[in-house]
C-alpha cells in the first residue's frame, strides 16, 4: 500500500487504484489472450474489466 496526499492508495477488485475512499477513474487496460477469433484470422484479447479486442 502506498500513500498520497489524498490518503492510502490500494487496488480495487477490478484493478483500479483507490485513493482514500474514492475509486480512481484511471484504468489501464491489461489485455491477455483468451482464444482465436472465429470470424477473422486474429486472436481475442480480454482485459480484466471485461473489454475484449481482436489482435493480428
Amino acid at each position: 500500500m502506498n500513500t498520497t496526499s489524498g490518503g492510502p492508495v490500494t487496488r480495487a477488485g477490478d484493478g483500479r487504484a483507490v485513493v482514500g475512499a474514492r475509486p480512481s477513474l484511471l484504468h489501464v487496460h491489461r489485455f491477455s489472450r483468451v482464444g482465436d477469433d472465429v470470424f477473422s484470422a486474429g486472436s481475442l484479447y480480454r482485459c480484466r474489466c471485461g473489454v475484449v479486442r481482436t489482435g493480428f
